[in-house]
C-alpha cells in the first residue's frame, strides 16, 4: 500500500534557485521521474510521492542551479561513502491495517502441525513457532568444536618445539669393517 508523503524545502534553503525536483531511491534517482516541487506563497517549495508503507527511502533535493540540498526535517542522514555527501533518509510507517495483513500472513505461513510420540494424533498450533535446536545439534556442535580446539592448540605447541628447540643430530655411528686377513 502506498502513502502520499508531502516533501518540503523552505526558502532559505533555495538561494536563488527557481526550480527544485526530488529525488532519490524511489525513483531511481533519475531526474526524468522526479517530482518537480511548486513553490509556495511563503517561498518555500513543496512536493507530494506516493512512497510505499514499510520501506525506508534516501533522498536529496536538486536545484536548477545544479546544488544538491538537504531536507532540514527529515527523519535521519545517512553518510554515503565516495560521493562524501549525506542522504535524507525516510521510513514510511506501515497502518495499522497493514500490520494485521503481515501479522497474519505471518501467521499462516508459520502454522505447524506437532506429532505426539506415541504418533496416535496430531494438533494443529497457529502460534508463531521458531524451530528450536535440539540437544543433539547442540551437542554435535559443541562436540565438533571441542575436537577441533585441542588439535589446533597441538599444531601450535609441536610448531614452537620444533622452533624452539635446535636439535642434534646423533652422531652416525657404522662400523668400519677391514678386510679379513688370511694366514
Amino acid at each position: 500500500m502506498t502513502k502520499n508523503i508531502t516533501f518540503s524545502l523552505p526558502a532559505e534553503a533555495v538561494e536563488g534557485a527557481h526550480e527544485a525536483i526530488l529525488l532519490g531511491d524511489f525513483n531511481n534517482w533519475n531526474p526524468q521521474k522526479a517530482p518537480k516541487l511548486e513553490k509556495q506563497a511563503d517561498g518555500s517549495y513543496k512536493a507530494v510521492a506516493q512512497l510505499e508503507e514499510g520501506k525506508t527511502y534516501h533522498y536529496r533535493f536538486l536545484l536548477d542551479t545544479g546544488k544538491w540540498v538537504n531536507d532540514y526535517h527529515a527523519q535521519k542522514y545517512e553518510y554515503v561513502p565516495g560521493l562524501y555527501v549525506d542522504n535524507c533518509v525516510i521510513t514510511i510507517p506501515q497502518t495499522a491495517e497493514e500490520n494485521k495483513k503481515a501479522q497474519n500472513t505471518a501467521s499462516e505461513t508459520t502454522n505447524t502441525k506437532v506429532v505426539k510420540a506415541d504418533n496416535s494424533a496430531t494438533e494443529e498450533s497457529s502460534e508463531k513457532t521458531e524451530l528450536p535446536k535440539t540437544k543433539a545439534t547442540k551437542k554435535a556442535k559443541t562436540k565438533t568444536e571441542k575436537e577441533a580446539a585441542p588439535k589446533a592448540k597441538k599444531a601450535k605447541a609441536v610448531n614452537a618445539k620444533v622452533v624452539g628447540e635446535k636439535t642434534e643430530q646423533p652422531a652416525k655411528t657404522t662400523k668400519k669393517t677391514s678386510p679379513k686377513e688370511t694366514k
